[in-house]
Formats: structure tokens, sequence, C-alpha cells
């Protein structure tokens, strides 16, 4: 099989691991705000923000407007001996949201071997930018990331079409020379596909919808990613 010019990548669960990053959060949270707080403990904590972060998408009827608000709100329910602002722990999260990253396993094998090949890595992330490009950088394996674009910068979101190939043409690549590594079947896969790459599936986050094709090319970790390449 002929390797692809370029990969992109979604970020949260997919180069990163959603939750093993909100554990990191916790301990931070934990450091800074434990002294105030009853009883729970870290895993409180983190079970607070993995429950109301619902994997980085806010549910249908949530009366959160973003993520950061819906973390913050759940975070002033618990039990708290000494009182706290909910604008304190808004300012928490959106300060140490993106620092307490964790890759997604896999992922540093993943990029090793695109190196090794000559494959050109980028990501396509919906979010700020600011966010986006702080948690790429706690990466392990940042240095081989060629691009970041983000839903903020293009000015568009995915599943839209143009940001995928606003993406592939700053790499100065077709979509069509393009394979796109995603968890989200709408938003990845559908998007990226619909823009001319091929996309791959990195299931185990997000159920596929019923009546909708699922891609050829599918994963359950990225180590698997190398196999599908050869």
């Amino acid at each position: 099989m002929t390797l692809p010019r370029a990969v992109f990548f979604d970020l949260d669960n997919t180069l990163v691991h959603r939750n093993d990053s909100i554990d990191l959060y916790a301990l931070q949270f934990w450091r800074d705000f434990g002294h105030a707080i009853g009883s729970g403990g870290v895993e409180q904590a983190a079970e607070v923000v993995k429950r109301c972060d619902n994997g980085g998408y806010l549910p249908a009827g949530s009366p959160f407007v973003s993520i950061k608000q819906a973390v913050s709100h759940g975070l002033l329910e618990i039990a708290w001996r000494q009182p706290v602002m909910q604008e304190a722990l808004l300012a928490h999260w959106e300060r140490y949201n993106a620092v307490c990253t964790a890759a997604m396993p896999g992922a540093a094998e993943a990029m090793a071997y695109l190196r090794a090949n000559g494959v050109r890595i980028g990501v396509i992330s919906n979010g700020s930018h600011r966010t986006r490009l702080e948690k790429v950088a706690q990466l392990p394996f940042a240095s081989a990331i060629e691009l970041m674009v983000s839903s903020e910068a293009a000015g568009v979101k995915k599943p839209d079409t143009a940001i995928f190939q606003l993406a592939a043409e700053a790499l100065g690549v077709r979509p069509e020379d393009c394979w796109y590594v995603g968890d989200h079947p709408v938003n990845d896969v559908l998007g990226a596909a619909r823009a001319g790459m091929t996309p791959v599936w990195l299931s185990g986050f997000h159920p596929w919808p019923d009546g909708m094709t699922q891609p050829s090319r599918r994963i359950s970790s990225l180590v698997q990613l190398a196999e599908r390449l050869v």
C-alpha cells in the first residue's frame, strides 16, 4: 500500500486521552483546593469533572454553554467546608485544563512510525487555539506535529469540509493524499471523508450511529495505525 503524504489527527480522545488528563487535573485541583474541602479526595474531584465534561461534549438540554461552565458549576456542588466562588473554579480549570494533558496510549509509537516513513503529521481540532497549542505542547511527541489547525483559528468547525481542506492546503498536500484519524463518527470520520481524506475511526469513545456506513479503516488503539498503513 502507498503511504499517505500526511496523516492528520483529532486531539481529544485521539492523541490526548481525555479521562487520563482529567485525572491529572484532579491532582492539581486537590493540591490547590483540598484544604477547603470536607471530604471526597482526588477521586471524587475526578469523578465530578468527568461527569460534567461528558467526554468533551455537552449533553442535549444542558443549561451550560461550555464545558468549562459545566465543570466549574459541578465542582461548586461538592462538600466544601470553606466558601469558594464559581469564578475561582472556572479560572482554575482555564489555567490547568490544557496543561494537565496525558497522551493517548500508542500515540508515541504511531508518531515514530509515521516520521520514520516520511509521512507528515498535523492536528485538526475543534476548540480554542490557545488550549489546542497548550495541549500539543505537553505531548512527548510534540516536535513531530508540523501543523495545528483549530476551529477558532480557522473560523469553521468540524465536520465542515473547509477545515480539513484548509489544513491540507497549509501542508501543501491534496486531501486525497491524506488520512485523518479521529474518534467521533460525524465530526471526524464523516467530515474527513466528505473533504476527500481517507478517514480512520478510533473506536471506543463514541458509538457508531445506526444507519451510517462504517469506514473501511477502523482501529481500537493507535498502535494499530501502522498495521493499516502496510
